[in-house]
């Protein structure tokens, strides 16, 4: 599902049955390519069941810049991020954790936002 390409550019290609491929390429790395796929998914009314997606999907700039964009955090309320927390964002996750963008937005500026007390 990911590959890089020239050193350079970050490419995603999802391939479905019965439906045309989307791609989706960055100069970034893979987390914007990743957020390109979810906005083009949604577009769809589809949701891919993997951990960047999940409601508790939370990408720190050490993180990315460590992974490329590849890994993230997988919060729990009131807790800080700890690298036992770091997870592959490709890796699957259940249904009932996947969320769209804006959800996934909401929980984790609302997480953010528990620390300021």
């Amino acid at each position: 599902m990911t590959t890089q390409t020239d050193g350079e550019t970050y490419e995603l290609r999802l391939t479905r049955a019965s439906a045309s491929t989307i791609r989706v390429h960055s100069s970034i790395d893979f987390e914007d390519a990743l957020r390109q796929l979810r906005a083009k998914l949604e577009q769809q009314n589809l949701l891919l069941l993997c951990n960047k997606y999940r409601r508790d999907a939370f990408i720190s700039s050490m993180s990315r810049q460590m992974s490329e964009g590849i890994s993230c955090y997988l919060v729990v309320a009131g807790e800080l991020v700890a690298p036992e927390l770091l997870d592959d964002s490709l890796g699957p996750a259940p249904r009932s954790d996947v969320v769209t963008a804006k959800e996934a937005s909401k929980f984790i500026n609302e997480w953010i936002a528990s620390f300021d007390d």
